[in-house]
């Protein structure tokens, strides 16, 4: 790469400044200048640190949606993460393996491995983390093979840790002096849950796979802060059982001072429920406490699985408030894919920082649409349209009401895990069945980036009907 171009770091909330970025010699004078742009920035922009509202100190990333992305991409996610008062990323794709084959998103030289990207991502990411004070959890490998044979199979999941262990030695030999302030932790991609883990024999098996890791890595002076994130289901196992299951494996693996076990919430999954993240979150408590210096965090999902779509921010800052009470720290999967302006509508953003520097959420409903139209198609189809409507940040999207039901939802996507696009004001109604003599009534409401929901646009019915005409009042 010769240069970057010009970057204009304005679209996030508060943060303007335009920075020349060429890279081919001047990367030490750009990444002090960058510096010394950041101390000014949090000087002027506090979040709510040591604050009694709960904010989220980091946040995971999945590498394949960087797979594209340069310097100047990366630049302006660590200024919105770092606004949103973050100081932690973790990351997810470093390597995975596909039978015997593994695929890396770094130049490597192990047997059986070859890039599955066409730059070094690894060093881009960790070379603007340095510049931008962030620390970084890098995962070290996940082969899919985990799904099916977990605890089950001990003698792959040993395998597997004896090859994850080589690829961790390259990345530190490879980057850790390099970025010895961003190259902070490693990540265990494995995630394990509640209904493949529920015995003693289970939790053993994966004791000693842990140990595997953690004493090749302590024997070759790389044991760095070691993250693990498993998640659960109220169906499989209840709290406490999973919690001693945790237990156990505390006292059976050298994890220990500054390490974290920082469980998802389960909330985004749909596995938990939000009233119920504090008995998992106290349970989770009890086990780690028997461990001296290891560390809790929770993992709080700003996702609702149903629709893959983004949570609202009120949702996201009620699960954050419900964990609070029992960790040390609280991150999130994942800011950069759900919230963040390099990938979603900026009012998410915009609206969580808000919060942030504040400790109140947004409470103003956007304002209704103003009218809501009918066009009759055929018999049964109806063409449903409505105004814009506006709101004091922005609006997220809309809910069609059917004779007080809701029929159609539609809100800003995601540019990578969705379509980029959003919301529409129109929606096509195909009825199982001709209205009746009482007719059909529509309504259109308005919800913003917090969750607030305006009240009703102006009703419209469907009260006379034939097969000719078709009159709306």
């Amino acid at each position: 790469m010769n240069t970057v171009g010009t970057v204009a770091i304005n679209e996030g909330y508060g943060i303007r400044g335009v920075y020349d970025m060429s890279f081919k010699n001047k990367a030490g004078k750009l990444f002090k200048l960058l510096q010394l742009s950041f101390n000014s920035f949090l000087k002027s922009h506090q979040p709510g640190k040591g604050s009694s509202y709960p904010t989220a100190d980091g946040t995971f990333i999945q590498l394949d949606m960087t797979g594209e992305w340069d310097d100047a991409k990366w630049l302006k996610e660590f200024y919105f993460l770092r606004e949103a008062g973050m100081h932690y990323l973790i990351v997810m794709g470093t390597a995975f393996t596909e039978g015997n084959v593994i695929k890396t998103a770094y130049p490597t030289n192990l047997p059986d491995c070859s890039m599955f990207t066409k730059k070094d991502i690894i060093d881009t990411l960790l070379r603007n983390a340095e510049a931008a004070g962030m620390k970084v959890f890098l995962g070290i490998n996940f082969n899919e093979e985990w799904w099916k044979k977990a605890a089950s199979d001990p003698e792959w999941l040993f395998a597997q840790m004896q090859r994850d262990n080589m690829i961790a030695d390259e990345l530190y030999r490879l980057y850790h002096y390099r970025y010895p302030g961003a190259f902070y932790g490693w990540y265990w991609m494995y995630e394990v849950d509640n209904m493949n883990f529920k015995s003693k024999k289970q939790f053993k098996i994966l004791a000693k796979a842990i140990s595997i890791q953690l004493d090749f890595l302590s024997e070759h002076h790389e044991r760095l802060p070691f993250m693990l994130s498993p998640f659960m289901n109220l169906a499989y196992a209840c709290p406490g059982r999973y919690g001693n299951g945790w237990a156990y494996l505390f006292k059976h693996t050298g994890l220990g001072d500054g390490d974290v076990f920082c469980p998802q919430d389960s909330v985004g999954g749909g596995g938990v429920g939000l009233q119920d993240v504090g008995r998992w979150f106290a349970a989770f408590r009890r086990a780690v406490d028997k461990k001296p210096g290891l560390l809790l965090w929770a993992n709080t999902e700003c996702f609702d699985h149903k629709t893959w779509s983004s949570a609202p921010v009120g949702r996201f800052i009620r699960q954050m408030e419900n964990e609070k009470p029992y960790v040390d720290n609280l991150v999130t999967f994942a800011y950069s894919h759900y919230y963040s302006p390099n990938n979603i509508n900026p009012g998410y953003h915009r609206t969580y920082v808000d919060y942030v520097r504040t400790g109140k959420l947004d409470c103003q409903r956007p304002d209704a649409p103003e009218t809501v139209e009918i066009e009759r198609l055929d018999e049964k189809c109806f063409k449903i349209s409505w105004t814009p409507a506006k709101d004091n940040i922005g609006v997220c999207g809309y809910i069609l009401y059917r004779n007080g039901i809701p029929v159609f939802r539609t809100e800003v996507q995601r540019s990578y895990g969705g379509s980029g696009e959003g919301p529409v004001t129109t929606y096509m109604d195909v009825l199982s069945k001709k209205p009746g003599s009482s007719g059909i009534t529509y309504e259109a409401r308005a919800f913003d980036f917090a969750g607030n929901i305006s009240i009703p646009g102006r009703v419209k019915k469907i009260s006379g009907y034939s097969s000719n005409n078709c009159f709306v009042k």
